[in-house]
């Protein structure tokens, strides 16, 4: 959790989210963050506590926080430790249970912000600003006991309006002021409380360059759930292996696959050498039965079985006299050959009736 952006303090049986710092992307109280974090949390504990120290910032960051807040399944409680100002103050009144320092101040005063561009533009974020007043005058109506409207004329006019505990109290905007030791120079200005309860804090020690690599590798998916350094080194350790075995495993496939096409070359060579030493075909034919072997052996065996030995055959005798191929191939259609497999058999072994058979399913001349 030392990762986050803000700190979590866990307890047995309750939670503990420091708010501390300005809202919005890219700041301390980042909205995507903290709202990820209470949903994960409210799964685990019952209780969650929600102290908060922020001079505000991003209006629609406050108000996903806010919406997160008021409708998390867990028992919300929260503390305005030190400021809560602008959005910060939303947040706070967000209709938990609410409770102050003595010296915590929380402030109300309109949206700002601003734009660049033409008149129309600038209407537009003026437009734009006052409707984000409706919407935070009526979420914060209820805790206040005011109309949304009458919140807007009170508190959405363009000036601070800073309360403090026993204002707060007196107001019934907050629950109760919660008992904390006397400091030995008590806070005055909005700045030195915002500055003492950050004090407060125990500071975390800075992160090292281990501790940040370590987190990056902890946000791998498999590495997710390691527990500490160790785990995480054991982890590295058996995907090596694992990877080691595997390169292995692939050589030794390779080294497997070559050694069968070496067999598998040497018993198509002697096949073809019998051939010609039996008179089926001649030494011209050879290139050509070897293609038909790689491509089709069965059939090329089978054809090669059925040849008589002839003393003076020629390197076109297998075209013209070839009963197996020309007899068997002739009396197919394009359809018949392509279904058995033998499209390729006819091309090596009589490329003629090939081209023939293509024009006759295709009715353009085979370009090869």
């Amino acid at each position: 959790m030392d990762a986050k952006f803000f700190n979590i303090i866990p307890g047995r049986e309750e939670v503990t989210i420091l708010l501390y710092g300005d809202v919005g992307d890219s700041r301390k109280v980042e909205s995507g963050r903290v709202v990820s974090e209470l949903l994960a949390l409210q799964t685990k504990y019952k209780n969650i506590a929600v102290r908060i120290n922020s001079n505000g910032g991003d209006v629609f960051s406050g108000i996903a926080i806010y919406n997160a807040l008021k409708t998390s399944t867990a028992n919300i409680t929260i503390y305005i430790d030190g400021v809560a100002a602008s959005i910060a103050a939303i947040i706070a009144l967000c209709g938990k249970p609410l409770y102050m320092s003595p010296y915590a101040k929380l402030m109300l005063h309109s949206v700002s912000g601003g734009t660049w561009g033409n008149a129309s533009a600038l209407r537009k974020m003026a437009d734009t600003m006052e409707s984000l007043q409706t919407d935070l005058s009526r979420m914060i109506a209820g805790r206040c006991n005011m109309k949304p409207e009458d919140v807007a004329g009170q508190y959405f006019d363009e000036h601070d309006h800073w309360i403090d505990a026993e204002q707060a109290l007196e107001m019934k905007l907050i629950d109760g002021i919660y008992e904390m030791e006397t400091p030995s120079s008590t806070p005055g200005t909005t700045e030195e409380i915002y500055n003492f309860f950050n004090n407060r804090l125990v500071e975390q020690p800075p992160k090292t360059n281990d501790m940040a690599l370590i987190d990056d590798i902890k946000s791998i998916p498999s590495f997710a759930d390691k527990a500490d350094e160790g785990a995480i080194v054991a982890h590295i350790k058996s995907l090596t292996n694992s990877a080691t075995r595997a390169d292995a495993l692939e050589k030794a496939n390779n080294e497997y696959k070559a050694r069968i096409e070496e067999l598998e070359g040497k018993e198509i060579a002697a096949i073809i050498d019998k051939a010609v030493a039996e008179g089926k075909i001649t030494k011209e034919q050879v290139p050509a039965f070897t293609n038909m072997m790689k491509s089709d052996r069965t059939n090329t065996e089978a054809l090669l079985a059925t040849m008589k030995p002839q003393t003076n055959l020629r390197a076109s005798a297998f075209i013209n006299v070839d009963g197996a191929a020309q007899g068997s191939f002739s009396n197919k259609s394009w359809d018949e050959l392509d279904k058995a497999g033998q499209l390729d058999t006819l091309k090596n072994s009589d490329f003629a009736l090939f081209c023939a058979k293509f024009r006759e399913k295709f009715g353009v001349e085979y370009k090869n």
